[in-house]
């Protein structure tokens, strides 16, 4: 991809988000401002979040920027976790990342969470996260790959947030690889996220008890094809979170309600089992508040 397609797909996105409905030409001026300005700042920046928690980030990590303009850059997705939970369920958070999901799902929905990174560096990011919003006695940190079975492997270093279990080509580090069905085997988590790069199939296949447990009552799962990476078919993955009983979804958080997606529906996707009691336990939750707007 090259610079021109990348900035005019950015500006895109950035205008039709959620957030910025009505500010379309300001929010595209905003984004690029930001993303000049916190390259300039000379160590990390503090992002306000929902209900007054905090997201520090690191605006020389790779991909990370996004984190601060627009900021909820998965917004429908981080509205389906925060209205969704319930105060003390179990949100398993795989690809944590630098912990923004977590914060939300713990910070504004009152639930627990237990959260895999691999990456040391960014793993060292999500640990600040919980910290920084006083999570520590209510998040788990697992710094590890999560695949099929306990292990070693190699993962990818120097690329931020895309980072990935890594192939032979790619300058790595040594990581070690648990599974969920040994991590959640005492504690079932009602809401599993699994953003990995194109690891998704390795995930699963070490998860089959935690999709068949009937306490998961919903799965966000990324599908773009990242999947070819390893030789993986996307298709296949998908259709075994279905027969587990689970429908995919996209999620209109203003309206409150899901709607339906075809089987071939790529992007992040829900998945649920129960569509209506998922309808109205997302009609019942609390709003989400940041800055004036009330979700």
């Amino acid at each position: 991809m090259n610079l021109i397609t990348k900035i005019t797909g950015a500006l895109c996105f950035v205008a039709n988000h959620p957030l910025n409905r009505n500010r379309k030409f300001r929010a595209m001026a905003e984004y690029g401002f930001i993303q000049i300005a916190a390259r300039l700042v000379p160590g990390h920046v503090c992002v306000e979040f929902p209900n007054h928690t905090r997201l520090m980030v690191s605006p020389k990590m790779k991909g990370a920027a996004h984190f601060i303009a627009p900021g909820l850059c998965e917004f429908d997705d981080m509205a389906f976790v925060m209205h969704f939970l319930r105060p003390d369920e179990l949100f398993a958070d795989v690809g944590a990342n630098v912990g923004a999901f977590t914060v939300l799902a713990v910070g504004v929905a009152g639930a627990k969470a237990v959260s895999f990174e691999p990456s040391p560096e960014t793993f060292e990011m999500l640990t600040r996260n919980v910290r920084l919003n006083g999570f520590q006695e209510r998040v788990q940190l697992v710094n590890a790959v999560v695949g099929r079975q306990p292990g070693m492997v190699q993962f990818s270093a120097g690329l931020g947030t895309e980072n990935h279990v890594a192939t032979a080509a790619e300058n790595s580090t040594t990581a070690r690889m648990t599974t969920l069905d040994g991590e959640l085997a005492e504690n079932p988590a009602v809401l599993l996220k699994v953003d990995v790069e194109g690891f998704e199939t390795e995930v699963f296949a070490g998860a089959e008890k935690t999709l068949q447990n009937p306490t998961l009552q919903a799965v966000i799962v990324e599908r773009n094809g990242s999947g070819n990476r390893y030789g993986y078919d996307e298709e296949k993955l998908h259709a075994q979170i279905r027969n587990q009983g689970f429908s995919p979804y996209g999620y209109d958080p203003f309206a409150r309600r899901m709607r339906p997606l075809g089987k071939e529906a790529g992007g992040n996707i829900v998945y649920i089992r129960d569509l209506k009691a998922t309808n109205e336990r997302l009609c019942a939750a609390p709003a989400f508040e940041l800055g004036s707007l009330k979700v």
